[in-house]
């Protein structure tokens, strides 16, 4: 090839730095061969150590900001060796990545994992927009030159498993058991297969071949990608690792608000990052709009004292709520009532007919989703919430109660009433009810929905409650409760 010019090992180690340095991933970082106004092929050439044309390797490293490119490059001639016949490198619909930030130690682990450990299956789960896909992108990229090839497939459309087979395999296949059996053929040398999106759910068409594929013999490794955890059978497999991915480092979710323009000393950045869970597409989003709102001033934002909820992000914890177990959503209801972590013991008391394995277990699960926080102010375990799932969980309960309440007034029984027999309005321990946020959100979303005055029902559900007793659990208290809050009327 004349005029082209390969990079050196020393040279790709100071580009890796280069990039590193701007939260740039290797070549999915749309960013970069945009601004070298080349192409991704030519980016993932470059860092194969291929040649390519010369203003095209000179454009690359001045995008990275390395302006002398001539100590990057291989300037004697030497072999490049040629990629076996078997390789291949198919990203499919994996996604372009402007910026990577953080996550050093979770990289190591998962390398770890793949290359010495020889797991043949790795879950990352965890909330939407934790960064899960990044990661695994990151990933893959750095192992590129240690394995014989990689595929990368989204599942979030509806793909049969015969479809998702042939797709994998680059040929037809007749039966889903032939389409398995030649996949493991495949999967005897090193291979990386990536499975973006997967819905777990009990129906899932896709959990008996990943089982098959993992209680088989082979040198390969599944990477599923999910929002929750593989179903328990998975974790008692030899060679399976699960990695529930939480949020940023409290340094790398400054950065990447600084990178999103947002103004303020770091440890206002760090505070906005915490706000929001450290979660990297809720930063993003919520940067964009202290940027159009607030010029970019963060002072300003956080001055406001309020948590706002970025509707992509909305959407996202709402799919994750809608999985949970009745019992789940119940634990983090009472956490959004406490407001602060709250002991093991504690929860179990407020729980009407507690069930301790249950509770563990649920708390477990909420714990792998990343829905709740774990914090040891004594030998016992506490359990809290973060900021930005703490108010979308307050949102979920005032509107349910809203509902229930609803319900109630078109038809005089207490049929409708669950949470509120359930629940505790105002956190225990306190009588502090205007200065109650829970209470608070849930008067102002009385008014803003209802017209008739709560209080021209709750007398009649009182006297049915009190046919009830002892069987009313918190009834009488909350609706005694929303009396004092509203006594006359709406006022």
């Amino acid at each position: 090839m004349g005029n082209s010019v390969r990079a050196s090992e020393q040279g790709l180690a100071i580009a890796n730095q280069a990039r590193q340095r701007r939260g740039w991933t290797k070549t999915s970082t749309a960013r970069w061969w945009q601004d070298a106004h080349t192409s991704r092929a030519t980016l993932r050439r470059f860092w194969r150590g291929e040649r390519i044309q010369q203003d095209a390797f000179i454009a690359i490293c001045q995008a990275v900001g390395l302006d002398d490119w001539q100590t990057i490059a291989e300037l004697s001639p030497q072999a490049v060796p040629a990629p076996t016949a078997d390789s291949r490198i198919d990203w499919g619909e994996a996604p372009d990545i402007e910026q990577f930030y953080g996550r050093e130690q979770e990289l190591q682990q998962l390398q770890h994992w793949v290359l010495v450990s020889g797991t043949k299956l790795i879950n990352i789960s965890g909330l939407g927009g934790s960064g899960k896909t990044t990661l695994a992108l990151a990933l893959a990229e750095q192992l590129q030159p240690e394995i014989t090839g990689i595929i990368w497939r989204s599942l979030n459309t509806a793909a049969s498993l015969e479809a998702l087979l042939t797709d994998l395999l680059d040929a037809p296949i007749e039966t889903v058991d032939q389409g398995v059996r030649q996949l493991l053929k495949t999967m005897q040398k090193r291979w990386l297969i990536i499975l973006d999106d997967l819905d777990i759910g009990p129906s899932n068409v896709y959990l008996d071949m990943l089982y098959r594929l993992t209680r088989s013999r082979h040198h390969s490794c599944l990477l599923i990608i999910s929002r929750q955890p593989l179903p328990s059978q998975f974790q008692t497999l030899n060679q399976t690792q699960h990695l529930s991915l939480s949020g940023l480092s409290a340094a790398a979710g400054a950065a990447l608000l600084r990178a999103c323009q947002c103004q303020g000393p770091t440890h206002q950045l760090k505070s906005l990052a915490r706000m929001y869970s450290y979660n990297p597409l809720a930063l993003k989003l919520v940067a964009a709009t202290i940027q159009t709102v607030f010029g970019g001033q963060l002072a300003s934002f956080l001055a406001q004292e309020t948590v706002i909820l970025p509707e992509p992000i909305r959407l996202l914890l709402a799919q994750q709520f809608k999985a949970l177990s009745p019992l789940e959503k119940s634990l983090l209801f009472w956490l959004a009532i406490w407001q602060e972590p709250t002991a093991l013991s504690r929860l179990q008391t407020h729980l009407l007919n507690p069930n301790p394995a249950a509770v563990i277990t649920a708390l477990s699960a909420l714990m792998q989703r990343a829905l709740i926080t774990q914090h040891f102010l004594t030998d016992e375990p506490s359990f809290g919430l973060q900021p930005m799932v703490m108010a979308f969980v307050r949102d979920q309960f005032v509107e349910a109660i809203i509902q229930e309440l609803i319900l109630a007034q078109a038809q005089p029984t207490l049929q409708h009433f669950q949470l509120l027999q359930t629940h505790c309005l105002l956190r225990p321990g306190t009588d502090d009810i205007l200065c109650d946020r829970m209470l608070t959100a849930l008067q102002t979303a009385y008014r803003q929905q209802v017209s008739q005055p709560l209080s021209n029902y709750i007398d009649t559900w009182l006297a049915l409650a009190k046919d009830h007793y002892p069987n009313d659990g918190y009834l009488r208290f909350n609706l005694t409760l929303l009396k004092t809050m509203l006594p006359n009327g709406d006022d």
